[in-house]
């Protein structure tokens, strides 16, 4: 059974470099910075042991806890944030958010377990009481900052979770229902990684951390930018994909 596994794992981390190095060889042919506009500056290939720690650390954060609605590759592009796909203020507001709120100059989220002071739309009557409180203006300056969001998309993530009841804005605090939350048991290791100026496309595999071995998942390519905000460096996601291998 080992040998079977130690297969699969090999064949799985082979296609996850072969598609990871035609992802790379692309953004090599043409590179862009966040504006999609060419930077005209070499791609550059970088070794893993090379990079940021704070990178991985952000990316296994993003990815463990981000989601989309409906089927299909999870993906996200900032410039599209707002066209429904997804909803990212919602996966910030998550119970287990996809971004650290400790790592920014912002307060954390309040839980509430009150059947008797409800929240103000009373959304969480039927689970007990139990709503988490989130200050707007620290919730929409990790979307714009963190995950580069504008305005305009702000605007309609704010409506489209409030009609599917994920989430609403009320005088300046968005409320939602807690839910639970399980350990995602994943471990993610970087594959290739290269920078385009001050772009870096990062491609990672992931795996479940089973009792019996270490089981892959899938293989996932990053654009991340770092931005210096009141002189503090902050890790930035401007578009994320998963490559789907059959196995």
């Amino acid at each position: 059974m080992k040998n079977i596994f130690f297969t699969q794992k090999t064949f799985h981390r082979f296609m996850a470099l072969a598609i990871a190095a035609v992802m790379l060889l692309s953004f090599a042919a043409c590179g862009k910075d966040s504006s999609g506009v060419s930077s005209g500056e070499a791609v550059t290939n970088l070794k893993a042991e090379d990079l940021d720690p704070a990178i991985m650390e952000f990316l296994s954060r993003f990815t463990d806890w981000y989601f989309i609605e409906g089927s299909g590759t999870v993906y996200y592009d900032s410039e599209k944030a707002g066209e429904g796909d997804t909803n990212i203020l919602r996966c910030i507001l998550g119970d287990a958010g996809c971004a650290d709120w400790t790592k920014y100059p912002v307060s954390e989220p309040k839980d509430v377990y009150n059947q008797k002071k409800l929240d103000p739309k009373k959304w969480a009557k039927e689970s007990g009481g139990a709503y988490k409180v989130f200050n707007a203006d620290d919730a929409d300056w990790i979307a714009r900052n963190i995950f580069n969001v504008s305005d305009d998309a702000l605007e309609a993530m704010r409506a489209q979770g409030e009609k599917n009841k994920w989430f609403y804005l009320k005088n300046g605090k968005y409320y939602k229902v807690i839910g639970g939350v399980g350990d995602p048991f994943t471990v993610y290791e970087v594959n290739l990684a290269s920078r385009d100026g001050t772009v870096y496309y990062i491609n990672y595999s992931c795996y479940y951390d089973a009792p019996d071995g270490r089981e892959f998942r899938s293989a996932y390519t990053a654009e991340i930018q770092q931005k210096t905000i009141e002189d503090k460096d902050y890790w930035t996601l401007l578009k994320f994909g998963e490559e789907e291998i059959a196995g």
